[in-house]
């Protein structure tokens, strides 16, 4: 299986290919209808976010996994094209690769900035590496498909998620010049996961209500991991099903 880091794996499927993907989301929702408005909103007019001008990371890079707080972290533009930028993206494409991937975004190792790479062909070095710098949407076709998804951050968990078949694009590249390019089907499917890891909005926040209760002990397993093993930090918790809401619950957990 071929992961995109960010996606993760394309499989064969009945209805042709499938992904597995990762995504991510914003900021902490109260209600589960208040965080779809969320994601909305950040697809429509993305919130103004600090430039940074000097990159810092923390070698080997390692894929965080759910519900680590530092998917739902705001993530910086990148404001500075120099080496450090091409370490980081170079480094970002042997992870990707080591998983099988094809697609990762810097949240995704623990880097809250706003770059993504990504290759179809899940082959080092092919002309098909892309590096995108402070992507933005700028058009999206209104024809979708629904299709498996998984991520590296919820390992072994996949589920169908809608995603528009066609979208225009623009961002910088390692030089800082600015480029447009369309995507069209898979490699749309690929940008809209990732890019939805640089709002801070992950793939099950994307899901139908029934499918996302079919992995909901899926990840309510990893969010009890997580906090016994980091009793003190505050998470965003998958949103309680409906019926639950009604008796009060929240979805937001600090132990």
């Amino acid at each position: 299986m071929q992961s995109l880091g960010g996606l993760v794996q394309r499989v064969a499927s009945p209805g042709g290919c499938c992904i597995h993907k990762q995504l991510g989301w914003g900021p902490a929702a109260a209600a589960a209808a208040q965080h779809r408005r969320s994601v909305q909103l950040h697809a429509k007019r993305p919130q103004k976010v600090p430039t940074v001008e000097k990159l810092e990371w923390q070698a080997p890079l390692q894929v965080i996994k759910y519900p680590d707080p530092r998917l739902r972290a705001p993530n910086a533009r990148i404001g500075v094209f120099d080496d450090s930028l091409r370490e980081l993206a170079k480094q970002m494409f042997e992870v990707m690769y080591q998983d099988d991937g094809v697609g990762l975004a810097a949240p995704q190792v623990g880097v809250n900035v706003r770059l993504m790479v990504f290759n179809e062909t899940a082959t080092p070095g092919s002309p098909e590496e892309t590096v995108l710098v402070n992507p933005v949407i700028i058009e999206k076709g209104r024809a979708t498909d629904v299709d498996v998804e998984g991520c590296l951050s919820f390992p072994k968990i996949y589920a169908d998620v809608e995603r528009a078949t066609k979208i225009e694009v623009q961002y910088q590249d390692l030089d800082g010049t600015k480029q447009q390019m369309q995507l069209r089907d898979f490699v749309a499917r690929v940008f809209q996961h990732e890019y939805d890891h640089l709002q801070g909005v992950l793939y099950h926040d994307r899901m139908k209500a029934a499918e996302l209760e079919k992995v909901r002990p899926e990840l309510l397993a990893l969010e009890e991991a997580f906090i016994a093993a980091h009793p003190d930090v505050a998470i965003q918790r998958v949103p309680p099903p409906a019926a639950a809401k009604a008796k009060g619950f929240g979805s937001i957990a600090k132990r």
